[in-house]
């Protein structure tokens, strides 16, 4: 499975900024699957978020296992090297200082995805990773839910 086409919903962004190989890692349109601490296992269409006005904090729409949309307010991400033992990278964004939507309730999504260096970084590998390493990526999403 190729990872990089999995990712989306802002979190590219934020994953693209940081990974020179990463950036054709949101299509169009793609899918995430995340887990929320409300229970909920929910499968979520996210735009591309190198091509939207919102500065990749546009809503993603659940697809499967409920309904509605996800408005997201904060990313973070871990880049891990299980072979190596070594954090690669790590992260965080928070949509407006962390002051967005503050007023409203909120739910925590994750997903982790695992391959290899050279699924993650295709020809462009960081210092100190081999292509066959195996990586873990854990991203984590702050997000108000409408129904």
């Amino acid at each position: 499975m190729n990872v990089r086409t999995k990712m989306g919903m802002g979190v590219a962004t934020a994953v693209a900024l940081t990974l020179p190989g990463m950036g054709s890692a949101s299509a169009a349109q793609g899918y995430q699957q995340l887990n929320c601490t409300d229970g909920s296992s929910i499968l979520v269409r996210v735009p591309d978020s190198h091509s939207n006005d919102n500065g990749g904090w546009s809503v993603g729409q659940i697809v499967e296992g409920g309904s509605g949309h996800l408005i997201p307010t904060s990313f973070t991400f871990t880049l891990f090297d299980v072979t190596t033992d070594a954090t690669i990278f790590s992260g965080e964004q928070l949509k407006g200082g962390g002051h967005a939507n503050r007023n409203q309730t909120s739910v925590t999504c994750s997903n982790v995805e695992s391959g290899t260096a050279g699924d993650f970084f295709g020809p462009d590998l960081p210092p100190g990773v081999s292509a066959s390493d195996s990586i873990t990526l854990t991203l984590t999403v702050g997000a108000v839910s409408k129904t």
